[in-house]
């Protein structure tokens, strides 16, 4: 009985020792964990702190920067209100650009270019670009073609099929090929220029230019390649380019024709206008293309109010 006493009084000390420890451990666990967050809390301070001074420093810089931004671009600006000023005042007086030199002087650049290339070497004698070019322009308008009653007979329409064969001669003829051969990329260029040459004619008088274009003298060419057989031969015979500007310029001559009183035979262009706008819309190639037939278009209708579609 004494012996089972002991046993159960060792058991109770046991359990005690282990309860004992028990709340020891636990003692020092809850004790570590509030050092631990209280330690976390003052490192997390410290850590905001640390970034906060960052932050502090970086808007010190850019409120700096941004004050030095401030001045430049106030310098910028009053240098800016300067210039302004100093290009309004030598403004004051504009330089006036004589359309007629510009225009002219683009001729005289492709002619020049001409000049300078190889396979015109051959043609030097005649005495240059410029030379060979206005005396083949005043020889075509001196000897119109015919334009009228072509039909009449068979040598008329045969006449104007080889009408620049006739009038120019083998060897020009040949100069000429080789020029529209070579300079296929300027001839759109350069054929706008031809344009604005005969349309600023009678401002442009004074310059004396060796070239001259009379829209009274074009006109007869314009007939010639849009109402004639033997024109429309010579057209059918060239390639699709040269033919379709050749053709817009023609109806732009006899507009400016119907604007000066000089369509002395009437000629309606509304035909072969609306022909041209059909035909430009299906064909690729020109770098103009959009405003060719803007224009057209301006034209098409300006007819169509003054005579109806």
């Amino acid at each position: 009985m004494s012996t089972e006493k002991k046993s159960n009084n060792t058991k109770i000390v046991i359990i005690l020792v282990l309860l004992a420890l028990a709340a020891l451990a636990l003692f020092f666990f809850l004790n570590l964990n509030q050092r631990t967050e209280k330690n976390a809390a003052i490192s997390l301070e410290q850590e905001k702190q640390k970034w906060q001074s960052k932050v502090d420093d970086l808007e010190k810089k850019l409120s700096n920067s941004d004050q030095g931004n401030s001045s430049e671009r106030a310098q910028a600006t009053d240098q800016s209100n300067s210039n302004d000023t100093t290009y309004k005042q030598a403004g004051t007086e504009p330089v006036h650009i004589d359309p007629c030199q510009v225009t002219s002087n683009r001729v005289d650049d492709f002619l020049t270019h001409l000049d300078e290339q190889e396979y015109m070497e051959a043609f030097k004698e005649e005495g240059g670009a410029k030379i060979f070019v206005s005396q083949i322009i005043g020889t075509l308008l001196a000897t119109q073609p015919k334009i009228t009653r072509e039909k009449d007979n068979l040598l008329s329409i045969l006449q104007n099929t080889a009408h620049f064969y006739r009038v120019l001669g083998g060897k020009n003829i040949f100069i000429l090929k080789k020029i529209m051969a070579h300079e296929k990329e300027l001839l759109e260029g350069v054929m706008a220029d031809f344009y604005e040459m005969a349309q600023q004619r009678e401002q442009c008088l004074q310059l004396n230019y060796p070239i001259q274009l009379p829209v009274d003298k074009l006109y007869g060419y314009s007939v010639f390649f849009l109402n004639t057989l033997g024109g429309q031969a010579y057209l059918a015979r060239r390639d699709l380019t040269l033919r379709t500007l050749t053709k817009y310029y023609c109806i732009l001559i006899i507009d400016l024709a119907n604007e000066k009183n000089l369509n002395h035979l009437g000629i309606d262009i509304r035909y072969p206008l609306n022909n041209l706008i059909e035909e430009m819309n299906y064909l690729s190639g020109l770098q103009d293309k959009e405003k060719y037939l803007d224009t057209l278009l301006q034209l098409q209708e300006k007819y169509e109010k003054k005579y109806g579609s």
